[in-house]
């Protein structure tokens, strides 16, 4: 069974969700117990904490090229990629500080503790898309026609291509929207509006051959 463009996402986020609280928590204790070790475990995580993220937020802009969103749905997914964005360029801004220095600071304390409590919102609204409003999901026809490229043997090539145009389209995509100013709007709406997931139930499934 070969794993799909928009798969990856949801297989990779898991890293940067772990690591960062790990992080973050040595150096914590290691503050409040003046533990050299615990410390230096902290900072010696960060660079992978960033990385995790940065792998995270591409798959994301990959995976949102290859899904169906409309509505609420599209709503809940711009959130989710402007706080996966945020975090990954907080992740990298951290690790940069703290890679320079021995001890972590108060201020670099509440900006790790801020960005967990992120981490942990945007995986709800990740969780969200995907089981209430079936984002991602083929038998909820949450794939977009002709998307889903299979990372198999014999279609690699075509995938990585694909994923490429997807990173390239991914982008522009997310510059356009915060320009229009739809930045956050899942905090903004209240309710489910017209589009998948609305309040009249789940998207039916869509045959391929009628949504080509």
């Amino acid at each position: 069974m070969a794993v799909r463009l928009q798969e990856i996402h949801p297989a990779v986020v898991h890293f940067p969700i772990v690591l960062l609280p790990i992080a973050v928590g040595a150096d914590l204790v290691g503050r409040l117990a003046d533990h050299e070790g615990l410390r230096e475990a902290g900072r010696q995580l960060m660079p992978a904490v960033a990385a995790s993220a940065a792998v995270s937020a591409v798959s994301g802009l990959i995976a949102q090229e290859e899904v169906e969103a409309g509505g609420r749905a599209k709503d809940i997914l711009v959130t989710h990629r402007t706080i996966n964005l945020a975090v990954a360029a907080t992740s990298l801004a951290m690790a940069t500080w703290r890679w320079r220095r021995r001890r972590p600071t108060a201020g670099y304390l509440g900006l790790g503790l801020a960005a967990i409590g992120l981490v942990g919102y945007t995986a709800y609204l990740g969780s969200k898309m995907v089981y209430e409003y079936g984002v991602g999901v083929d038998a909820a026809g949450g794939i977009r026609p002709g998307g889903g490229a299979p990372l198999s043997r014999g279609h690699a090539a075509a995938a990585l291509r694909t994923a490429a145009g997807d990173m390239a389209r991914g982008l522009p995509h997310a510059v356009s929207d915060a320009a229009r100013g739809q930045i956050l709007p899942a905090w903004h709406g209240a309710g489910d509006r017209p589009g998948r997931g609305s309040a009249e139930g789940p998207a039916p499934r869509v045959e391929r051959s009628e949504r080509r």
